[in-house]
């Protein structure tokens, strides 16, 4: 009686579940004519795409197309990501547009379509305020940092069809942001910056007594907005919102408050270097509100290692458990191999390439949190899997035949006796394999996540300060460990008290 109880019970639940399944299918379905702009940008490039003292993206460009939206009946979802992942996501149509302060080229042509142009912008050189260049000519053979992938890249790149910039010693480095190269500069590590105009004017702003900028007046780009080859719809209803936006007067204010703005950051100054220390302080983490960056990437980093933890947890045990049919059977069986399959491809593959093709193979660029957790998840599993293998197989076999002559069966022997008493074996193994997993978490910026790595490169882009914010992340990971080390010793002390005599 109690068992059609419980089976009722389940099934109740079972029907709930499909009901509620039905009905977000069902408002799904509903709210699926709308229409939704994918938008990327790349927010290192202000004064065009930026993440503001919010923790928000914003900037000209953004507006501009959350404007265009407006106008044209779109919902405009917009992703950040590496600037030279952006035409690949377009490609590969997990985006429908690219607004990034993008330049027009031949080259993006043939494999994007491009709106008409929006902004029309030159290169600037950036050097220090003591440094003798005023030309591009002047260039040759220096060190020269770039925005990877950007016209100023290519400007000063020697190659055959690049007539300013001759000398094949001249050495450019190349950078996924354009802060990374203004700090290199700083550093005394390359003589220039080439860059475009309006975020070298921000860059020497915020440097201001530092750094100093030179305009290449011959050289001119226009901007415009990437849009899948062919997808000519998209196309007219940009170009359409783009003229609306023009006459209405909101480009122009736009431009008044993005370009032409004034708004600087407040940062006080003093003599006294202890004082200096204090006001370095309060400009990275509270003027700029540095903290609140970092307290949404503890936030997503303690989330996703939690659910990772769950995951590699769960499927490491069932690989364990296939890889154990083995010893069971007494040779190799189907489970066995392909549990051992799945162990070797997994530990023989980075978890950053990993994290890429789960975040822009499988989820086409979507759902970054959970294509993060998956990945983790199942590259923790790999390890975690030969971890509890190797506390099974540390259990005394006769424990396994004692069970067995007790007429339980194989299953409830390993639940029951096996099993518990392997996890008081591989406890500080498993303690620190979740302990790395915290620590990879690093890397899922790479997929757009903020997390307390990505924060800190948020804190660096806006400030320039890069000792505060990077020792202020290794210590709250170093808290983090810590926590979790105290957490897993408490937990082993009370699973080992039943052996204390």
């Amino acid at each position: 009686m109690k068992h059609k109880q419980t089976w009722k019970v389940k099934a109740s639940i079972l029907a709930l579940l499909f009901c509620m399944m039905c009905m977000l299918g069902c408002g799904k379905s509903s709210t699926s004519n709308e229409k939704t702009l994918r938008v990327g940008t790349n927010a290192e490039f202000p004064p065009f795409e930026y993440i503001n003292n919010s923790g928000e993206i914003d900037g000209f460009d953004i507006q501009l197309i959350k404007a265009v939206g407006e106008e044209m009946g779109y919902q405009v979802e917009v992703q950040n990501m590496e600037f030279k992942s952006l035409l690949g996501s377009l490609k590969s149509g997990a985006l429908d547009a690219v607004i990034a302060g993008m330049t027009v080229t031949d080259e993006r042509r043939e494999s994007v379509d491009f709106t008409t142009t929006y902004y029309t912008a030159t290169q600037h050189i950036i050097v220090t305020v003591d440094s003798d260049i005023i030309s591009l000519e002047q260039l040759n053979g220096k060190k020269i940092a770039v925005q990877e992938g950007t016209t100023g890249d290519l400007l000063v790149t020697p190659e055959d069809d690049n007539e300013i910039i001759t000398d094949k010693n001249t050495e450019v480095k190349r950078f996924k942001k354009g802060t990374d190269a203004i700090i290199e500069l700083k550093n005394g590590s390359v003589d220039a910056v080439v860059i475009d105009a309006n975020p070298a004017k921000e860059f020497v702003r915020v440097n201001e007594g530092v750094l100093k900028n030179i305009e290449i007046t011959d050289i001119k780009e226009e901007y415009a907005i990437a849009v899948s080859k062919g997808n000519e719809q998209v196309v007219d209803d940009i170009n359409e919102g783009i003229r609306r936006i023009k006459e209405n007067g909101v480009f122009d204010e736009l431009v008044e408050t993005y370009i032409n703005g004034t708004e600087k950051s407040v940062r006080r100054h003093s003599d006294n270097p202890f004082i200096e220390f204090l006001y370095t302080l309060e400009f990275v983490f509270i003027s700029t509100n540095g903290y609140k960056l970092l307290l949404q990437g503890l936030v997503a980093t303690i989330g996703i290692s939690l659910a990772a933890v769950l995951v590699g947890i769960v499927l490491g045990l069932l690989l364990a458990l296939m890889k154990m049919t083995e010893v069971q059977k007494g040779k190799k069986t189907l489970w066995s191999r392909l549990a051992s399959i799945y162990i070797d491809i997994i530990r023989g593959t980075p978890a950053i390439v990993q994290l890429l093709i789960m975040y822009m193979v499988v989820f086409q660029s979507k759902m970054g949190m959970v294509a993060a957790i998956l990945t983790f998840g199942i590259n923790s599993a790999a390890y975690v899997a030969e971890i509890i293998r190797a506390g099974i197989l540390a259990v005394d076999k006769g424990q396994m035949e004692g069970g067995r002559s007790l007429g339980f069966s194989y299953a409830e022997t390993m639940r029951y006796i096996i099993l518990p008493q392997a996890i008081k074996n591989i406890l500080p193994a498993l303690g620190n394999e979740f302990i790395t997993l915290i620590k990879e978490t690093a890397i899922v910026g790479y997929v757009a996540i903020q997390d307390l790595t990505k924060a800190a490169d948020f804190i660096i882009s806006r400030t320039y300060e890069t000792f505060l914010p990077l020792i202020a992340i290794a210590i709250i990971y170093y808290c983090l460990v810590k926590l979790l080390t105290k957490g897993l010793n408490v937990f082993e002390r009370r699973l080992r008290q039943s052996d204390i005599r």
